[in-house]
């Protein structure tokens, strides 16, 4: 492949959540993503990336600058993110890879019946990665067991995060 083929960060970098991406993850269209992952990469102690996948039913978009995120609070994930605080979320949008970096803070432990940790993440910058010879379809996807029972757990939880915006 020749260099000149690819374009990477087209898009200029920013600190805000493209507009779509933002009502994509304000809680109101999960029926919509159902079956799509968002990829979320922290730092392990061991100073190698880590990979977790979250649902839209465990994010929230409050804003075009901050998310509110709920970790199962024994992963690793949330042990790097209490450790480091550093994170970044992969998505497809527009036919391109978005590449969302920010900053998790805890805002609250025990929450739900899942005993689930939520984080803020305020947002530093957004990357939008793009190949001029290709676009992006999908990302990682899956299928629920049962779709009825994890959505209604999923309302419960961005009910939850939507009392801390």
């Amino acid at each position: 492949m020749d260099e000149r083929e690819v374009m990477r960060n087209a898009a200029p970098v920013t600190d805000v959540l493209p507009q779509q991406v933002l009502q994509d993850l304000d809680g109101d269209h999960l029926e919509a993503r159902l079956g799509e992952a968002i990829r979320l990469s922290t730092l392990g102690s061991d100073g190698w990336p880590h990979a977790a996948q979250l649902s839209v039913g465990e994010m929230l978009a409050v804003g075009p600058a901050e998310l509110l995120v709920a970790i199962w609070p024994q992963s690793n994930t949330a042990r790097n993110l209490h450790r480091d605080g550093r994170l970044t979320l992969s998505l497809v949008h527009d036919g391109a890879l978005l590449e969302i970096r920010g900053r998790a803070s805890i805002v609250a432990e025990h929450q739900t019946a899942l005993d689930l940790t939520v984080f803020r993440v305020t947002i530093e910058a957004v990357h939008e990665h793009r190949a001029k010879y290709a676009e992006v379809l999908s990302g990682v996807m899956f299928r629920l067991h049962e779709p009825e029972r994890v959505l209604a757990r999923w309302r419960e939880q961005v009910a939850m995060l939507r009392g801390f915006a």
